[in-house]
């Protein structure tokens, strides 16, 4: 019976022996970390209270980071500990198949994914954020960024131009000293206007004092210069130069699926942000794997110790992040499909699970 005495027996087993893992990386993280920093730290005299809200901020993304292989090293000691105490044995001798023992380490895999889901993509990228305004206001003592009037700043549009802005007044929505260039898929410029204002007409944007270069593939030049020029091409309006812009790393699920439609509608290349998006749905799923993998093959590797354990813990962490900045990278060159770069690592090691579950279950 599903929710029985066994279950919750190693439910609780698994479920304990991964949060021990997770806290015992969180100290090893913090602590290297902040000896790391402690030198530089004391030099500026920060405050106990500004180390712990540093650190407070900064642990949804330790959690995240170290989840997966807090599951897979958790997986193979519980599983090598029941293994060596028999009971194993003694479950198989009643009946029970290996799949059905293994069953309640899937359900905690299966929450643990869709825990890293919802905290990965609601809370990491907040927190990360009020992390580094920690870092930038109280302990390198750098004065807040007014996003409504600031000077010297760069700005990435969707559609690809990159606009170097000399200073932005967003109560007058009036940008001096402007430069945009617009660059194709081998970062070759294509286009370069310079303006000494971009004002905000319309509802759209018009160059003042404006030269304008287009740049033909064959090294062919249109120059134009003219007291106003339509800039077109730039999709933001005044608001948006006016509030923080967001990395993609940043975004949350839905932020960064509004951006990649942005992109295409501007007539961008959104392969790259494609991947990052299917990977916030695909590198959870990562958890449960790592159950699936590791505890077939705790099974088939049960007189190894726990040094073993970590040893071999490591080394499949490492080879599954391998291939999953392997398929990153693949992707953002366009070299694969972006949810088939996203997904490498999870296809190539949920195949490995189950062929190591099923010649498991026939021993």
């Amino acid at each position: 019976m599903i929710g029985g005495r066994l279950d919750r027996y190693l439910a609780f087993r698994f479920l304990k022996t991964i949060t021990v893992s997770v806290a015992s990386f969180v100290i090893v993280f913090v602590s290297v970390d902040a000896f790391d920093h402690f030198s530089r730290w004391v030099d500026r005299d920060v405050t106990i209270g500004t180390f712990l809200r540093y650190y407070f901020y900064g642990l949804p993304y330790i959690v995240i980071l170290v989840l997966p292989v807090a599951v897979l090293l958790s997986s193979l000691f519980l599983v090598t500990s029941l293994s060596r105490r028999n009971e194993l044995v003694a479950m198989k001798a009643a009946g029970i198949g290996i799949p059905r023992i293994l069953m309640p380490l899937f359900a905690i895999g299966a929450v643990a994914s869709m825990f890293e889901l919802g905290v990965g993509d609601f809370v990491v990228a907040d927190a990360s954020y009020r992390q580094s305004m920690v870092k930038r206001e109280e302990i390198d003592r750098i004065e807040p960024v007014n996003y409504a009037m600031r000077n010297d700043f760069a700005w990435k549009s969707p559609a690809g131009a990159i606009l170097d802005i000399g200073f932005y007044n967003g109560e007058t929505e009036v940008m001096t000293d402007v430069t945009i260039e617009w660059l194709d898929d081998s970062a070759r410029v294509t286009r370069r206007m310079d303006m000494e204002r971009m004002i905000w007409s319309d509802s759209s944007w018009l160059a003042v004092g404006a030269v304008e270069r287009v740049f033909g593939p064959s090294g062919a030049l249109v120059y134009t210069a003219a007291d106003t020029l339509p800039v077109t091409g730039i999709t933001e309006v005044p608001r948006d130069f006016g509030t923080r812009q967001k990395a993609t790393t940043e975004m949350n699920f839905f932020e960064l699926q509004n951006y990649i439609h942005q992109v295409e509608a501007a007539g961008g290349d959104a392969r790259g942000d494609l991947v990052e998006l299917y990977l916030k749905l695909l590198f959870p799923l990562s958890n449960l794997i790592m159950v699936l993998v590791g505890a077939p093959l705790a099974m088939r590797s049960s007189s190894s110790g726990k040094a073993s354990g970590i040893g071999l813990a490591v080394l499949l962490a490492f080879v599954f992040f391998s291939l999953l900045r392997f398929g990153q990278t693949l992707g953002h060159n366009g070299a694969l499909p972006p949810i088939l770069a996203a997904s490498l690592a999870d296809v190539v090691f949920i195949l490995i699970g189950l062929l190591m579950l099923a010649r498991t279950a026939r021993t």
